[in-house]
């Protein structure tokens, strides 16, 4: 599942839609919204709506279930402080991720935590997986 509301990267493991991980029969969501417009936090720490203020409104209660702790569960790779581009490739079996951060340096640095930890070069994170039922990848 790909996703940019949020103006952040976001990498989460494999769940099933009720949120359980399931590494072999889950859907992968990213978030990539890394552009056009000032970045957002990372939440990974509880803030429920009633903690959340007008300086910071960002919670963590996107969670149909509730679970404040679900993006420190969930989230595999994440940042804040970098606008980037992610290419996905496709193939038959499975696909592949690469994003790439646009700048060497954070652009701030109050937008929480950074996983995996960036580098001299900027911000990236890549990876495959593989995709489960019939084989091949349906296309519509």
């Amino acid at each position: 599942m790909l996703n940019g509301h949020d103006h952040l990267y976001a990498r989460y493991q494999p769940l099933e839609p009720n949120g359980t991980p399931d590494p072999k029969k889950g859907i992968r969501e990213f978030i990539v919204g890394s552009g056009g417009e000032t970045l957002d936090p990372i939440v990974i720490t509880p803030v429920t709506a009633a903690q959340a203020t007008t300086a910071n409104p960002e919670t963590n209660q996107e969670d149909p279930t509730g679970n404040v702790n679900f993006n420190a569960e969930n989230l595999q790779a994440y940042t804040g402080y970098y606008w980037g581009a992610m290419a996905l490739t496709l193939n038959p079996f499975g696909y592949a991720w690469d994003f790439e951060s646009a700048l060497a340096g954070p652009t701030a640095l109050m937008n929480g935590p950074t996983l995996p930890a960036p580098t001299a070069n900027g911000y990236s994170d890549k990876g495959s997986g593989t995709c489960h039922g019939g084989g091949l990848l349906n296309f519509f």
